[in-house]
């Protein structure tokens, strides 16, 4: 194959043990047979979508001066390979979901820590209206990333809920610094 006829690859994403290492080496042997290169770069895999293409092309330039970007289309040659890799995003966005339930339900601690020590002042209220738009617009972000199962986001729905409501409850008992001391 000439150089100008080049302009379809295939990229191989592999991970084997490191023992043995015979089962490395023979891959990476195979691989350098067909002609492979070992590009010194980092590898990610992204959705293809509209909003991620705009704003990789953001951060292109950065890139460009500072060291090498590749981005190119990819497409799974069997369905297994689209599966082992939709399996990735959505194993990424239940451990992202589960994040941020650990942090809601601190967020609900914290609510029950500052009843119990009777700090319940407006200014502690709006502190945690601050923390609680922070949760919805992280979820917000991870959902919108697509791929994640609809049991996890119901789980998050239903505790963002109860921080909704427990912070509701919080604020009708707020008062201002000083008064409660």
């Amino acid at each position: 194959m000439s150089g100008s006829e080049g302009n379809k690859w295939i990229i191989v994403a592999y991970d084997l043990p490191n023992e043995p290492s015979k089962l490395r080496v023979r891959a990476w042997r195979n691989f350098k047979k067909l002609g492979a290169v070992y590009p010194p770069v980092s590898l990610c895999l992204l959705p293809n979508t509209p909003q991620v293409r705009r704003d990789i092309e953001q951060f292109r330039s950065d890139f460009k001066r500072h060291g090498t970007i590749l981005v190119m289309d990819a497409n799974a040659l069997e369905g297994q390979d689209e599966d082992v890799l939709s399996k990735m995003f959505q194993e990424d966005r239940r451990k992202q979901y589960e994040e941020i339930y650990e942090e809601c339900q601190e967020f609900l601690d914290e609510i029950n820590e500052n009843l119990h020590n009777k700090k319940v002042t407006y200014e502690e209220t709006d502190e945690l209206e601050q923390t609680l738009e922070a949760l919805e617009r992280w979820y917000g972000n991870v959902r919108e990333k697509g791929y994640g199962r609809d049991e996890d986001a119901s789980k998050i729905e239903k505790i963002i809920a109860r921080c909704k409501r427990a912070l509701a409850g919080f604020a009708e008992k707020a008062q201002p610094v000083g008064i409660n001391k």
